[in-house]
């Protein structure tokens, strides 16, 4: 994928602040404007001060592998509470713009607008990659919401302090609950649609991002 740059990376915390602001602007919580064949799991892992990012393609519905993608690089910016993006993103962007596969959604272990300034990781890259994406977590990072009924795919919605709706809390199949938000260029419907569908029994997290997580780590 050739990315037009929205900004450096190479910044300070009160710049990057103000680079969030700025950007969120153009968050667009919309119904998405085509079938999703395609999806893409990106996860991040750390070792000292080298960052692995990895991005697993998979037909959808059927989650069938297409192509496994990995970049390695180095950690810029510390990590600090609702700037994750500051500290992952560059690498992020490095290996999205080498997918050639036409992906449809993308799938972030971070938060899209359960987040204080409403751009998390996934309305970020979203804005930047100007694709449809969606923020899965397992913890909480902002917001309130009810516990869902005890029975897999059940679901609640995650609000900010207004009560507005910004996310679903969703428990998998093994009763944990994880924490689900629209990016970019999608609505919540279609946003926990496709993160249940991406479900299996024997994971904790949607299966592109599952794999992931295990394909992002660092070989000992």
């Amino acid at each position: 994928m050739k990315l037009k740059e929205l900004h450096k990376w190479d910044v300070n915390e009160e710049e990057a602040r103000k680079i969030q602001v700025q950007l969120k602007e153009n968050v667009r919580i919309k119904p998405l404007s085509k079938n999703v064949n395609i999806v893409c799991g990106v996860d991040s892992d750390y070792k000292e001060d080298k960052i692995s990012t990895a991005g697993v393609i998979c037909s959808f519905p059927e989650l069938e592998v297409i192509e496994i993608l990995k970049v390695e690089g180095r950690v810029k910016f510390p990590y600090i509470g609702g700037l994750l993006a500051f500290r992952e993103g560059e690498n992020i962007i490095k290996l999205i713009e080498k997918i050639e596969k036409e992906v449809d959604c993308f799938i972030f272990d971070g938060h899209g607008i359960a987040h204080p300034e409403k751009f998390g990781l996934a309305s970020h890259i979203g804005v930047w990659i100007e694709k449809p994406t969606i923020g899965c977590a397992k913890k909480l990072f902002y917001g309130k919401y009810s516990e869902p009924p005890n029975f897999p795919l059940a679901s609640t919605f995650i609000k900010d302090e207004e009560g507005e709706i910004i996310g679903h809390a969703l428990r998998n199949y093994k009763g944990k609950i994880i924490f689900i938000s629209p990016g970019n260029l999608i609505d919540f419907k279609d946003c926990l649609e496709i993160i249940i569908k991406c479900m299996k029994e024997n994971f904790s997290l949607p299966y592109p991002l599952h794999l992931a997580h295990l394909n992002s780590k660092f070989s000992n």
